[in-house]
């Protein structure tokens, strides 16, 4: 299943604490379309480039929604997924920016970090690649699209493997 936060429309956390009392944000927006993907899936791709020195608003407002999964591990004590699942859960991180400075991604990456455990991924990947500014100009990328399908394909192999032990 594919879910992509672009289109959708969903306000920012209200930092209300209203999921402190059962795990579940007290907005009913159109996040609730992600959320199910965020538990379910094995295995996540976060694409999104970095404006204004960091994680483009959709993605990073996404995030701060995911408030919901921190207060159900940390003040419910209970687990966002069960331990089985989440042992087998693997997640990509790719990104761009134009600025001609890899460490554009150094306040970037903690933020990804965070993103991946609060929802209980325990292995990840980064591609990020600085100096892309137009709009396809990563296709022109010496590596990038090798490095994203074979960063795929390691991920699909892990998963499948995780499979396949089960």
């Amino acid at each position: 299943m594919r879910a992509s936060i672009g289109h959708l429309r969903f306000n920012p956390c209200l930092a209300c604490d209203g999921c402190f009392q059962a795990g579940e944000c007290v907005q009913k927006d159109e996040m609730q379309v992600i959320y199910p993907h965020l538990t379910g899936a094995a295995g996540i791709i976060l694409a999104a480039p970095i404006f204004s020195m960091n994680i483009n608003a959709q993605s990073k407002a996404m995030i701060d929604r995911c408030q919901r999964f921190w207060s159900t591990k940390y003040i419910l004590k209970q687990d966002v997924v069960p331990p089985e699942f989440r042992a087998r859960r693997r997640a990509l991180f790719l990104s761009v920016c134009g600025r001609d400075d890899p460490r554009i991604f150094d306040c970037t990456v903690p933020t990804i970090s965070y993103f991946f455990h609060v929802i209980e991924v325990p292995v990840w990947e980064k591609l990020t690649y600085h100096n892309v500014d137009a709009r396809g100009a990563i296709s022109g990328h010496a590596t990038a699209l090798q490095d994203a399908y074979a960063a795929g394909r390691r991920m699909a192999a892990d998963l499948e493997a995780a499979r396949r032990a089960e």
